[in-house]
Protein backbone atom coordinates (compact mmCIF):
# COMPACT_ATOMS: atom_id res chain seq x y z
CA UNK A 1 0.00 0.00 0.00
CA UNK A 2 1.58 3.10 -1.02
CA UNK A 3 0.07 6.60 -0.53
CA UNK A 4 1.35 10.42 0.19
CA UNK A 5 0.98 12.06 3.34
CA UNK A 6 -0.96 15.34 2.79
CA UNK A 7 0.84 18.87 3.50
CA UNK A 8 -2.02 19.50 6.15
CA UNK A 9 -0.87 16.12 7.89
CA UNK A 10 2.48 18.02 9.09
CA UNK A 11 3.70 17.63 12.57
CA UNK A 12 1.87 14.88 13.19
CA UNK A 13 3.58 11.61 14.11
CA UNK A 14 3.58 8.56 11.58
CA UNK A 15 1.57 6.54 14.11
CA UNK A 16 -1.24 9.03 14.68
CA UNK A 17 -1.19 9.68 11.18
CA UNK A 18 -1.92 6.36 10.49
CA UNK A 19 -4.62 5.78 12.95
CA UNK A 20 -6.40 8.80 12.61
CA UNK A 21 -6.44 9.31 8.51
CA UNK A 22 -6.06 5.59 7.61
CA UNK A 23 -8.24 3.78 10.10
CA UNK A 24 -5.57 1.51 11.07
CA UNK A 25 -5.19 0.15 14.65
CA UNK A 26 -2.02 0.33 16.81
CA UNK A 27 -1.65 -2.91 17.62
CA UNK A 28 -1.51 -3.56 13.63
CA UNK A 29 1.11 -0.71 13.02
CA UNK A 30 3.19 -2.22 15.47
CA UNK A 31 3.37 -6.11 14.18
CA UNK A 32 4.30 -3.60 10.14
CA UNK A 33 6.85 -2.07 12.77
CA UNK A 34 8.51 -4.74 14.27
CA UNK A 35 8.73 -6.62 10.89
CA UNK A 36 10.55 -3.84 8.95
CA UNK A 37 7.35 -2.97 6.56
CA UNK A 38 6.67 0.51 7.21
CA UNK A 39 8.81 2.92 4.79
CA UNK A 40 9.04 6.72 4.54
CA UNK A 41 10.23 8.03 1.56
CA UNK A 42 12.01 4.31 0.52
CA UNK A 43 13.68 4.12 4.08
CA UNK A 44 12.66 2.74 7.16
CA UNK A 45 10.37 4.35 9.50
CA UNK A 46 9.70 4.49 13.29
CA UNK A 47 5.85 4.96 14.69
CA UNK A 48 7.00 8.17 16.18
CA UNK A 49 8.66 9.82 13.31
CA UNK A 50 7.11 13.73 12.46
CA UNK A 51 5.86 14.35 9.14
CA UNK A 52 6.60 17.28 6.82
CA UNK A 53 3.66 16.26 4.32
CA UNK A 54 4.20 15.47 1.18
CA UNK A 55 6.54 11.99 1.85
CA UNK A 56 5.22 8.94 0.35
CA UNK A 57 4.62 6.03 2.68
CA UNK A 58 4.67 2.53 1.82
CA UNK A 59 3.24 -0.23 4.22
CA UNK A 60 4.17 -3.92 3.27
CA UNK A 61 0.66 -5.53 4.55
CA UNK A 62 1.51 -8.85 3.39
CA UNK A 63 0.77 -12.27 5.69
CA UNK A 64 0.09 -15.67 6.22
CA UNK A 65 -2.88 -17.52 6.43
CA UNK A 66 -4.34 -20.22 8.57
CA UNK A 67 -6.85 -21.65 5.67
CA UNK A 68 -4.61 -24.48 3.83
CA UNK A 69 -5.95 -23.47 -0.05
CA UNK A 70 -8.03 -25.99 -2.23
CA UNK A 71 -8.94 -25.80 -5.93
CA UNK A 72 -12.43 -24.70 -5.85
CA UNK A 73 -14.12 -23.16 -8.28
CA UNK A 74 -15.44 -19.79 -7.54
CA UNK A 75 -17.87 -16.95 -8.64
CA UNK A 76 -15.68 -13.99 -8.35
CA UNK A 77 -17.90 -10.94 -8.85
CA UNK A 78 -15.37 -8.61 -8.30
CA UNK A 79 -11.51 -8.28 -7.14
CA UNK A 80 -8.80 -5.40 -6.41
CA UNK A 81 -5.58 -4.98 -4.77
CA UNK A 82 -7.74 -4.70 -1.45
CA UNK A 83 -10.59 -6.89 -1.28
CA UNK A 84 -12.61 -9.51 -3.31
CA UNK A 85 -16.77 -10.15 -3.24
CA UNK A 86 -17.74 -13.81 -4.42
CA UNK A 87 -21.08 -15.06 -4.91
CA UNK A 88 -21.62 -18.36 -2.71
CA UNK A 89 -23.18 -21.41 -3.59
CA UNK A 90 -25.68 -23.23 -1.05
CA UNK A 91 -24.27 -26.17 0.82
CA UNK A 92 -20.34 -24.94 1.39
CA UNK A 93 -19.46 -23.78 4.62
CA UNK A 94 -17.18 -20.03 4.45
CA UNK A 95 -14.40 -20.65 6.92
CA UNK A 96 -13.09 -23.90 8.50
CA UNK A 97 -15.22 -25.01 11.47
CA UNK A 98 -15.01 -28.33 13.47
CA UNK A 99 -17.19 -30.55 11.24
CA UNK A 100 -16.30 -29.32 7.73
CA UNK A 101 -12.36 -28.64 7.51
CA UNK A 102 -12.07 -28.93 3.78
CA UNK A 103 -14.09 -27.77 0.60
CA UNK A 104 -14.40 -24.27 2.37
CA UNK A 105 -15.28 -21.11 0.81
CA UNK A 106 -11.80 -19.89 2.40
CA UNK A 107 -9.99 -22.25 1.29
CA UNK A 108 -11.16 -21.42 -2.44
CA UNK A 109 -10.19 -17.89 -1.98
CA UNK A 110 -6.95 -18.85 -0.93
CA UNK A 111 -5.90 -21.40 -3.18
CA UNK A 112 -7.27 -18.12 -5.79
CA UNK A 113 -4.73 -15.90 -4.08
CA UNK A 114 -1.54 -18.40 -4.03
CA UNK A 115 -2.28 -18.82 -7.77
CA UNK A 116 -2.30 -15.21 -8.67
CA UNK A 117 1.00 -15.02 -6.16
CA UNK A 118 -0.88 -12.39 -3.56
CA UNK A 119 -0.39 -13.85 0.18
CA UNK A 120 -2.86 -16.84 0.41
CA UNK A 121 -5.16 -14.97 3.23
CA UNK A 122 -8.67 -15.07 3.10
CA UNK A 123 -10.35 -12.42 5.70
CA UNK A 124 -14.37 -12.85 5.55
CA UNK A 125 -16.14 -9.75 6.44
CA UNK A 126 -19.42 -11.20 7.09
CA UNK A 127 -20.80 -14.77 7.63
CA UNK A 128 -23.40 -16.74 5.75
CA UNK A 129 -24.73 -19.97 6.94
CA UNK A 130 -23.58 -22.98 5.23
CA UNK A 131 -27.42 -23.27 3.13
CA UNK A 132 -27.20 -19.68 2.69
CA UNK A 133 -26.30 -18.53 -0.93
CA UNK A 134 -25.27 -15.17 -2.23
CA UNK A 135 -22.61 -12.46 -2.11
CA UNK A 136 -19.98 -12.38 0.72
CA UNK A 137 -16.87 -10.14 0.62
CA UNK A 138 -13.36 -10.85 1.78
CA UNK A 139 -10.33 -8.53 2.75
CA UNK A 140 -7.18 -9.35 1.30
CA UNK A 141 -4.87 -7.78 4.22
CA UNK A 142 -5.63 -7.00 7.81
CA UNK A 143 -5.63 -2.96 6.68
CA UNK A 144 -8.69 -3.64 4.33
CA UNK A 145 -10.00 -5.81 6.82
CA UNK A 146 -9.96 -3.56 9.74
CA UNK A 147 -11.53 -0.93 7.54
CA UNK A 148 -14.01 -3.17 6.52
CA UNK A 149 -14.98 -4.91 9.99
CA UNK A 150 -15.45 -0.99 11.38
CA UNK A 151 -17.47 0.04 8.80
CA UNK A 152 -19.85 -3.62 9.45
CA UNK A 153 -19.52 -1.98 13.22
CA UNK A 154 -21.17 1.10 12.08
CA UNK A 155 -23.75 -0.19 9.96
CA UNK A 156 -22.13 1.26 6.50
CA UNK A 157 -22.09 -2.35 4.99
CA UNK A 158 -25.50 -2.66 3.63
CA UNK A 159 -26.77 -5.89 2.78
CA UNK A 160 -29.94 -7.13 1.50
CA UNK A 161 -31.05 -10.64 1.23
CA UNK A 162 -34.10 -12.44 -0.40
CA UNK A 163 -35.88 -14.71 1.54
CA UNK A 164 -39.19 -17.07 0.85
CA UNK A 165 -41.04 -17.61 4.41
CA UNK A 166 -44.11 -19.90 5.42
CA UNK A 167 -47.56 -18.43 5.55
CA UNK A 168 -48.89 -14.60 4.57
CA UNK A 169 -46.83 -12.39 6.38
CA UNK A 170 -49.13 -9.23 6.45
CA UNK A 171 -48.31 -5.72 6.27
CA UNK A 172 -45.94 -4.27 3.31
CA UNK A 173 -42.71 -3.75 5.48
CA UNK A 174 -42.02 -3.96 9.34
CA UNK A 175 -38.63 -3.99 11.61
CA UNK A 176 -37.96 -6.91 13.96
CA UNK A 177 -35.84 -5.67 16.76
CA UNK A 178 -35.59 -8.31 19.35
CA UNK A 179 -31.96 -9.37 20.86
CA UNK A 180 -31.24 -13.33 20.13
CA UNK A 181 -28.99 -15.25 22.18
CA UNK A 182 -27.60 -19.14 21.74
CA UNK A 183 -29.89 -21.73 23.18
CA UNK A 184 -28.67 -23.38 25.89
CA UNK A 185 -27.85 -26.60 25.57
CA UNK A 186 -27.68 -26.80 21.92
CA UNK A 187 -24.79 -25.99 19.95
CA UNK A 188 -26.04 -23.91 17.37
CA UNK A 189 -29.45 -23.32 17.67
CA UNK A 190 -30.61 -19.47 18.79
CA UNK A 191 -33.44 -17.62 19.75
CA UNK A 192 -35.14 -14.24 20.87
CA UNK A 193 -34.07 -13.10 24.37
CA UNK A 194 -37.48 -13.01 25.27
CA UNK A 195 -38.68 -14.21 28.89
CA UNK A 196 -36.90 -16.22 31.09
CA UNK A 197 -33.83 -18.55 30.71
CA UNK A 198 -33.44 -21.79 31.96
CA UNK A 199 -33.13 -22.68 35.35
CA UNK A 200 -29.95 -24.48 34.58
CA UNK A 201 -28.16 -21.48 33.10
CA UNK A 202 -29.12 -18.93 35.13
CA UNK A 203 -27.42 -20.68 37.83
CA UNK A 204 -23.90 -20.60 35.36
CA UNK A 205 -24.29 -17.65 34.55
CA UNK A 206 -24.08 -16.97 38.63
CA UNK A 207 -21.78 -18.96 38.95
CA UNK A 208 -19.27 -17.15 36.33
CA UNK A 209 -20.35 -14.31 37.80
CA UNK A 210 -19.33 -15.01 41.17
CA UNK A 211 -16.04 -16.18 39.75
CA UNK A 212 -15.87 -12.69 37.99
CA UNK A 213 -16.21 -13.83 34.55
CA UNK A 214 -17.45 -11.46 31.94
CA UNK A 215 -20.40 -12.76 30.96
CA UNK A 216 -20.72 -13.29 26.97
CA UNK A 217 -23.27 -11.53 25.36
CA UNK A 218 -24.46 -14.23 22.76
CA UNK A 219 -25.37 -16.28 25.88
CA UNK A 220 -27.54 -13.11 27.79
CA UNK A 221 -28.76 -11.96 23.96
CA UNK A 222 -27.31 -9.56 21.78
CA UNK A 223 -29.27 -6.94 20.31
CA UNK A 224 -30.87 -7.95 16.75
CA UNK A 225 -32.53 -5.47 14.29
CA UNK A 226 -34.01 -6.68 10.47
CA UNK A 227 -35.80 -4.55 8.08
CA UNK A 228 -38.42 -6.44 6.09
CA UNK A 229 -40.51 -5.89 3.14
CA UNK A 230 -42.96 -7.93 1.23
CA UNK A 231 -42.85 -8.54 -2.68
CA UNK A 232 -45.21 -11.18 -3.27
CA UNK A 233 -47.57 -13.42 -1.77
CA UNK A 234 -48.99 -16.26 -2.66
CA UNK A 235 -52.38 -16.60 -0.95
CA UNK A 236 -51.60 -17.86 2.35
CA UNK A 237 -48.83 -20.30 1.54
CA UNK A 238 -46.04 -18.42 1.36
CA UNK A 239 -44.69 -14.34 1.46
CA UNK A 240 -41.56 -13.65 -0.64
CA UNK A 241 -39.54 -11.10 1.58
CA UNK A 242 -36.46 -8.61 1.25
CA UNK A 243 -34.67 -8.37 4.33
CA UNK A 244 -31.77 -5.63 5.59
CA UNK A 245 -29.83 -6.14 8.26
CA UNK A 246 -29.10 -3.63 10.68
CA UNK A 247 -26.95 -6.17 12.99
CA UNK A 248 -25.25 -9.45 11.98
CA UNK A 249 -25.81 -11.96 14.73
CA UNK A 250 -25.61 -15.66 14.13
CA UNK A 251 -29.13 -17.22 12.39
CA UNK A 252 -30.67 -13.62 12.72
CA UNK A 253 -33.35 -13.93 9.71
CA UNK A 254 -34.31 -17.12 10.58
CA UNK A 255 -34.78 -16.79 14.14
CA UNK A 256 -36.77 -13.33 13.33
CA UNK A 257 -38.78 -14.62 10.56
CA UNK A 258 -39.40 -17.83 12.85
CA UNK A 259 -40.64 -15.29 15.76
CA UNK A 260 -42.60 -13.43 14.04
CA UNK A 261 -44.68 -16.58 12.93
CA UNK A 262 -43.55 -17.03 9.28
CA UNK A 263 -40.01 -19.50 9.31
CA UNK A 264 -38.27 -19.66 6.08
CA UNK A 265 -39.05 -22.73 3.85
CA UNK A 266 -37.17 -25.17 3.84
CA UNK A 267 -35.19 -24.61 7.37
CA UNK A 268 -35.30 -27.71 9.59
CA UNK A 269 -34.03 -26.00 12.50
CA UNK A 270 -36.24 -22.90 12.79
CA UNK A 271 -39.31 -24.26 10.64
CA UNK A 272 -40.79 -27.56 9.64
CA UNK A 273 -38.18 -28.15 6.72
CA UNK A 274 -39.24 -29.29 3.05
CA UNK A 275 -38.48 -28.00 0.01
CA UNK A 276 -36.30 -26.66 -1.34
CA UNK A 277 -33.76 -28.88 0.84
CA UNK A 278 -32.34 -25.79 2.04
CA UNK A 279 -33.31 -22.52 3.99
CA UNK A 280 -34.91 -20.30 1.13
CA UNK A 281 -32.36 -17.78 2.09
CA UNK A 282 -30.33 -15.58 -0.24
CA UNK A 283 -27.64 -12.86 -0.25
CA UNK A 284 -28.70 -10.97 -3.06
CA UNK A 285 -27.19 -7.26 -2.78
CA UNK A 286 -24.33 -5.36 -1.01
CA UNK A 287 -22.93 -2.33 -0.94
CA UNK A 288 -20.70 -0.15 0.93
CA UNK A 289 -17.71 2.58 0.63
CA UNK A 290 -14.09 1.28 -0.50
CA UNK A 291 -12.04 1.35 2.40
CA UNK A 292 -9.13 2.55 0.05
CA UNK A 293 -10.59 4.50 -2.85
CA UNK A 294 -14.20 6.23 -1.33
CA UNK A 295 -15.90 4.68 -4.09
CA UNK A 296 -19.62 3.40 -3.81
CA UNK A 297 -19.42 -0.27 -4.79
CA UNK A 298 -23.18 -2.14 -5.14
CA UNK A 299 -23.56 -5.63 -6.33
CA UNK A 300 -26.00 -8.44 -7.14
CA UNK A 301 -26.75 -11.62 -7.47
CA UNK A 302 -29.44 -13.33 -8.93
CA UNK A 303 -31.72 -16.06 -7.08
CA UNK A 304 -29.70 -19.35 -7.29
CA UNK A 305 -32.03 -22.16 -9.52
CA UNK A 306 -33.14 -24.43 -6.77
CA UNK A 307 -34.82 -20.76 -5.62
CA UNK A 308 -36.35 -19.33 -8.75
CA UNK A 309 -37.59 -23.14 -9.34
CA UNK A 310 -39.31 -22.75 -6.07
CA UNK A 311 -40.92 -18.89 -7.36
CA UNK A 312 -41.72 -20.97 -10.44
CA UNK A 313 -43.48 -23.69 -8.79
CA UNK A 314 -45.45 -21.19 -5.91
CA UNK A 315 -46.20 -19.39 -9.26
CA UNK A 316 -47.77 -22.70 -11.05
CA UNK A 317 -49.81 -23.82 -7.91
CA UNK A 318 -51.18 -20.38 -7.53
CA UNK A 319 -52.34 -20.32 -11.15
CA UNK A 320 -53.61 -23.73 -11.33
CA UNK A 321 -57.39 -24.02 -11.03
CA UNK A 322 -59.19 -24.61 -7.40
Amino acid sequence: MRFQVPLDAAGMSLARFLERRMGLSRTYLRRLRTHGCITLDGREATLQALLNGGEEVCLDVADTGRVEPEPIDLAIIYEDEHLLVVDKPAGMVVHPVRDYRRGTLAAGVAHHLLRKGEPPVARPVQRLDRETSGLILFAKHAAAAGRLAAALERHKLDRHYLAIVAGRLEGDRGTVDVPIRRVWGHPVAREVAVGPRPPEQEAALAEAAARGQVLRGEWIGQRAVTHWEVLRRWGDRATWVRLRLETGRTHQIRVHMAYLGHPLLGDDLYGPGGPPGRQALHAAALAFIHPFTGQLMRFTSPLPPDLRGLVDALDASEAAPQ
